[in-house]
């Protein structure tokens, strides 16, 4: 009986550490993914800043973005939350 009674809290402990552990895992994945999206992103935004530096002060205009704004409007689409 003694011995019983001892292994109780050592079993009641178990549980708790492995729910410990997975939220643990679960919160380092999601910083993960979110660091993961953040560099797509600026990945995104960089190449859309390429392109259209890359085009013609007439392009430009025709997208209505003025050749000193292009680094706003990438930004812009950037920083816009996801629809």
């Amino acid at each position: 009986m003694t011995q019983q009674a001892n292994l109780s809290p050592a079993a009641a402990t178990v549980p708790r550490v492995i729910a410990q552990v997975h939220d643990s895992a679960k919160d380092i994945g999601k910083r993960i993914a979110d660091f993961i999206t953040v560099c797509a992103n600026s990945w995104a935004a960089a190449d859309l800043y390429q392109d259209l530096s890359r085009l013609s002060d007439a392009g430009l205009e025709r997208r209505g973005i003025p050749r000193g704004e292009v680094h706003r409007c990438v930004f812009e689409a950037l920083t816009k939350p996801a629809s």
